[in-house]
């Protein structure tokens, strides 16, 4: 028997139509399984975008000595200039230095005087890139530290070692939740669309004594699985575009882990056509599966 477009569509419609309880509790599960892949999904770019963020905001000081010379402290500004994990940084001399320490101990006066302006410390603060890690920040702390003109750097190399920790388990953490609610989610469409095609064993086992092939029978169901994957990956779609919207707000206001944490609208976007595709791949693969089941009669 040979397949034409608007036998598929014709019986595609049927198909649907008629088991309309299971065609929706098969699209419900595809757009559940979905949500919690996208969601999944989401958090881990989250995550990437909030450690580029926190390495930009990390700000070290070197601290010159009082009597460092003029082309000392210009040295340190080549090297700076030169250094490509530095994104910028600020020269302090002695009068813009003691006037942010006056600042720093505006309610102490005996602290504020007891340091003149020719003896506070001029410095430079400077800023790294986005890809900064941990190793970074500790390797221009030891260079510039070991410099006879300079007192002393101050570097959280130790902050950013525990939060780059706790960006890489909870990014590994969203990974491992979407391989296993993928994989689960694969199952229980199978296992749903295989209802469905239970339902309709009598009507396979028919065709198949009229002399249809195999090919032809597959089809239609297959084509009938894409349709739910596809509506179901939009539902999905829907689904984590409003609790980006809804939830997300309430977790960066919560601080710890989601300080920073964003989310532009590409990116839900991206992972929009990533659902889109994996509605439709499951659902064309979980009708022809379970098709197959029921062939050999």
């Amino acid at each position: 028997m040979a397949l034409k477009v608007d036998y598929v569509v014709r019986e595609t419609g049927t198909n649907l139509r008629r088991n309309l309880t299971l065609s929706f509790a098969t699209m419900v599960t595809i757009a559940i399984a979905l949500t919690l892949v996208g969601a999944s999904l989401l958090m881990r770019q989250g995550v990437t975008k909030s450690n580029v963020r926190f390495h930009g905001n990390i700000q070290t000081i070197i601290y010159m000595k009082p009597d460092a010379r003029q082309e000392q402290v210009d040295f340190i500004r080549g090297q700076l200039t030169q250094n490509p994990h530095v994104a910028s940084f600020n020269y302090l001399d002695h009068h813009a230095a003691h006037e942010e320490f006056l600042q720093i101990f505006w309610d102490k006066p005996e602290i504020q005087k007891s340091l003149p302006e020719e003896a506070t410390p001029t410095s430079y603060k400077l800023k790294f890139n986005g890809d900064a890690d941990a190793a970074v920040v500790q390797s221009v702390k030891d260079q510039f530290k070991a410099m006879p003109a300079v007192l002393d750097v101050i570097a959280p190399d130790d902050q950013v070692r525990k939060q780059e920790d706790s960006f890489a388990r909870f990014s590994n953490f969203a990974l491992i939740i979407a391989l296993i609610v993928g994989a689960t989610s694969l199952v229980l469409i199978i296992n749903s669309i295989r209802i469905a095609m239970f339902a309709r064993r009598r009507e396979i086992e028919v065709m198949k004594l009229v002399g249809a092939t195999n090919w032809f029978i597959r089809v239609p169901f297959m084509a009938e699985g894409l349709v739910q994957g596809i509506i179901g990956g939009i539902i999905g779609i829907a689904t984590v575009a409003v609790l980006r919207t809804w939830m997300l707000p309430t977790l960066v206001d919560g601080g710890g882990i989601w300080t920073g944490f964003h989310l532009d609208v590409s990116d839900v976007q991206g992972t929009s056509y990533v659902l889109i595709l994996a509605g439709a791949v499951v659902g064309i693969v979980g009708s022809a599966v379970a098709a197959t089941r029921f062939l050999d009669v």
